[in-house]
């Protein structure tokens, strides 16, 4: 913060500024005043203003006759006033402002003194004490006899002046005050004036201080701007608990005018043993909690000095908590517009079946409220679809929807990814640190997909997470309040993982409070015939194709085919089927791997007596085997992903 300059004509707070009315000289704003006490040294001061084109008026006026003059300039907008002798002293003493005084001429003295005078002539020095000054050193060094009467105070005046007649001086040398009352008594006189050098040389001087005071207003005028622009609440508080000043928005918060604040003590309105001992021992404290009326504050007590000078001083900066909560949801809210939203809702879900009817029935009952669910179903079978239908239908859907697949991360990356970290936590960490998905998710859903292939450890993380509603960053010290809805899936059975101790129990009945179990395609009635409709219309339509006619040969297949992609497999079978249904004769073996309708519906080469389950893993391995063992082109080309491929081939091991 700038340094606070001398006090010359105008004072501005750093918080509020009130404009000065103002007079223009040549087009421009006057803002140096000079006081003349007479007409000889007015007309000179002039003649400078019109030839350097300073921003200043000529006032004519001495003593008591000047000070009313100064006081107009004030009214009109002056910053700065030059005079000099007995008026410019007047003006300092009576208004109350620094006066830049002109300096009378040494070499006129000097040549008067010298010339006109000898050793014998006695002079009588009259005046206020800088002419004193100024002469009584010209007398000495030129030997001559002489006595200083310095007028001080007004009433005073007289008698000095029946002090010079009693000593009968040969002359007066004096300022116009005692130069016209020495020609009053018939006393040779001289006047003590000020030369062209003189007078613009105040004028530079007064230049130089209005364009530092310039530089010292435009300072505080940013420094105000910047402050009114902050959303927090700030003031000043001295030694003694006194507010000296506070921004815009402090007074909007605090219900009160600026000028009712200003010189109220502190514990008027923040009534807080935390905030007394921290100002009382004058300490930086941060993130209390105070109220204020009806609600509550967020409040830091920052400390104020100048390198190792305490002066006791402190900041105070305050807001309302629930303008932080407000401000931190919208600031979710357009990092979800950037891409952590649910795109699809119920519409989406197509379906003929009764037991899909049943199951979106109850997930719209749990869309209406915040609690967790787990939503378990094969892969493919549509969970991610549930869940964002789910958010998007209840109380949580202006909240963002973030998503993350468990499976896809290993630990400590998604470890850093769900809670965010601190900067500098670990080499190679971002310098600004990282917010996490919790955080993101606040006031809305996190869909933990593959659940069950999270890190064991991170699961106790994530548990102490899901009930205390709070989290901490990787490497950080600092406790984030969070708010989040999970919707989680598996495609295992979760009381097996239990089982096998890769699920935690606590975690799993944590968030198992409402569940979902999709069921897969093959037990879907009219479910296939339904979704191929669907899914083979749009392929021909973004291909710009007519839809074609399904024969009985690929109705039959969808009718009785297991499915063990589930949708996706489906899918993808559609998307062949509108690529390759042009080729004559059309060949079903060309989009598909099962082709034998009979088989499927039978089971093929499974043993007599063998379950779904157990045809399922026949013809997965079938696939692997024509693979070549490749995991990853089985599961591409079964519309699935390579942990369900290794738990069906598991099966058709055992």
């Amino acid at each position: 913060m700038p340094a606070r300059p001398m006090q010359y004509a105008t004072a501005t707070s750093c918080l509020s500024f009130q404009p000065l009315p103002s007079s223009t000289v040549g087009g421009q704003s006057m803002a140096i005043a000079f006081i003349a006490p007479h007409e000889r040294i007015s007309i000179a001061a002039q003649s400078i203003v019109e030839a350097t084109g300073y921003p200043a008026k000529v006032y004519l006026g001495d003593l008591q006759q000047g000070v009313r003059a100064a006081r107009q300039a004030l009214a009109e907008g002056a910053k700065i006033i030059i005079s000099r002798g007995g008026t410019a002293r007047l003006i300092r003493e009576e208004l109350g402002v620094e006066v830049i005084e002109v300096e009378a001429s040494v070499q006129r003295t000097l040549a008067y003194v010298y010339k006109e005078t000898t050793e014998e002539t006695k002079i009588a020095v009259a005046g206020f004490e800088p002419l004193i000054n100024l002469v009584a050193p010209v007398c000495d060094v030129l030997g001559r006899t002489y006595r200083s009467f310095e007028l001080k105070e007004k009433p005073s005046f007289q008698s000095q002046m029946e002090q010079i007649a009693k000593w009968n001086p040969d002359v007066v040398i004096g300022d116009a005050i005692a130069y016209h009352w020495a020609q009053a008594r018939g006393f040779s006189a001289y006047l003590i004036e000020s030369s062209l050098e003189t007078l613009l040389d105040a004028f530079e001087r007064a230049m130089l201080v209005y364009n530092n005071l310039c530089r010292y207003i435009l300072a505080e005028e940013k420094l105000a701007t910047v402050l009114n622009c902050s959303r927090e609440g700030a003031m000043l508080v001295n030694r003694e608990g006194v507010i000296e000043e506070i921004n815009r928005q402090g007074c909007d918060i605090l219900s009160q005018s600026r000028d009712e604040l200003i010189g109220s003590t502190l514990p008027e309105y923040f009534d807080s043993a935390e905030l007394i001992k921290a100002f009382g021992k004058h300490q930086t404290a941060r993130n209390m909690l105070v109220n204020y009326r009806e609600e509550k504050l967020a409040l830091d007590h920052i400390t104020v000095s100048a390198g190792d000078n305490v002066n006791g001083a402190s900041v105070i900066l305050f807001q309302p908590v629930q303008k932080i909560q407000d401000t931190g949801n919208a600031i979710r809210r357009k990092l979800a517009d950037s891409g952590f939203y649910a795109k699809y809702t119920f519409d989406d879900i197509v379906f003929a079946s009764e037991k899909m009817r049943q199951l979106v029935a109850v997930a719209k009952q749990y869309s209406q409220t915040d609690s967790n669910i787990m939503i378990v179903g094969e892969t493919g079978t549509g969970k991610e679809l549930f869940a964002q239908s789910i958010h998007n239908a209840g109380p949580l859907a202006k909240g963002p929807f973030v998503a993350v697949n468990c499976a896809a991360l290993p630990g400590e990356l998604l470890e850093s990814e769900l809670f965010g970290y601190a900067p500098g936590a670990f080499t190679g960490a971002s310098r600004s640190g990282k917010i996490g998905l919790f955080e993101l998710a606040h006031e809305g859903t996190l869909f933990l997909d593959e659940l069950t292939e999270m890190d064991f450890f991170l699961q106790s993380k994530l548990l102490r997470a899901l009930q205390t509603q709070e989290i901490m960053r990787i490497g950080g010290n600092r406790i984030i309040p969070i708010k989040v809805r999970i919707i989680a899936t598996t495609n295992r059975k979760p009381l097996e993982e239990i089982r096998e101790g890769r699920l935690r129990a606590d975690l799993f009945y944590r968030i198992n409070t409402l569940d979902l179990k999709i069921p897969p395609l093959r037990e879907r009635e009219s479910d296939p015939e339904r979704l191929f409709e669907l899914f083979l219309a749009k392929k021909c339509q973004r291909r710009g194709i007519a839809v074609p006619t399904v024969p009985e040969q690929i109705t039959s297949l969808l009718r009785h085919y297991a499915w063990p992609g589930n949708v996706r497999e489906l899918e993808n079978f559609a998307e062949k089927y509108a690529t390759l249904h042009r080729l004559t004769p059309f060949d079903v073996s060309l989009i598909s791997e099962f082709t034998d309708t009979d088989t499927a519906e039978t089971g093929g080469e499974a043993e007599d007596g063998a379950t779904l389950d157990d045809f399922i893993a026949t013809k997965v391995n079938k696939v692997f085997r024509a693979e070549n063992g490749n995991v990853t082109r089985t599961a591409q080309r079964l519309g699935i992903d390579r942990n369900t491929v290794k738990r069906w081939l598991e099966k058709a091991v055992s």
